[in-house]
């Protein structure tokens, strides 16, 4: 990413649109990493909210260094395909790795204008004593490309097709950080606030 001259910082006045008015009875926030925990808080207010008033909008505020891919898509899948609410969600700082995914999650998404988004390819760390054979290896391998391109094809979607999913794998090889003007122009948000 090239640094941003001094004239392009001021160009951000014609970028910025006004900020949607929240109900902060209604919005939520993912601070944090991806993790089971906050996959359950937030869960469980995103349930409450939903029993008290179905059809309301409801918000969610992002700011995720990531985390496991699989509890992302968990969350992802839960929003868009389980519980259905009216979600908008707005990315500010730091949104990485699985965290995008959850920011991916909204029908409707925006990006506040000092936000980053990273994208890279699944990994792990091993701080045990555990022996691994070539076969968990293989393994682990099998599943961690699995993740890429399911993470790939969520991310494929919500441009709706500007990225394939391919291009989505070379982004994340090449530990892409996109600014929050870059991710809307390629449809990853639908404006900056």
């Amino acid at each position: 990413m090239k640094k941003p001259s001094l004239k392009q910082c001021d160009l951000w006045t014609d970028v910025i649109i006004s900020t949607p008015r929240l109900n902060p009875l209604r919005t939520i926030e993912w601070l944090g990493g991806v993790t089971h925990a906050n996959l359950g808080l937030v869960l469980g207010k995103v349930k409450d909210l939903l029993a008290s008033k179905t059809n309301e909008e409801m918000t969610l505020i992002v700011n995720s260094p990531g985390g496991a891919t699989g509890i992302a898509m968990s969350f992802y899948d839960t929003m868009r395909s389980v519980l259905k609410p009216s979600l908008t969600t707005i990315g500010s700082g730091d949104v990485d790795s699985s965290g995008i995914i959850i920011f991916l999650s909204g029908t409707t998404r925006y990006l506040t204008r000092n936000t980053t988004l990273l994208f890279h390819l699944a990994g792990r760390t091993f701080g045990t004593e555990k022996r691994f054979s070539t076969a968990d290896l293989e393994d682990i391998l099998k599943e961690d490309k699995l993740k890429d391109y399911q993470y790939a094809c969520v991310v494929s979607d919500a441009t709706k097709s500007r990225l394939s999913p391919e291009k989505v794998l070379e982004m994340m090889a090449r530990n892409t950080v996109l600014t929050s003007e870059e991710a809307v122009n390629l449809g990853l948000a639908h404006r900056v606030i």
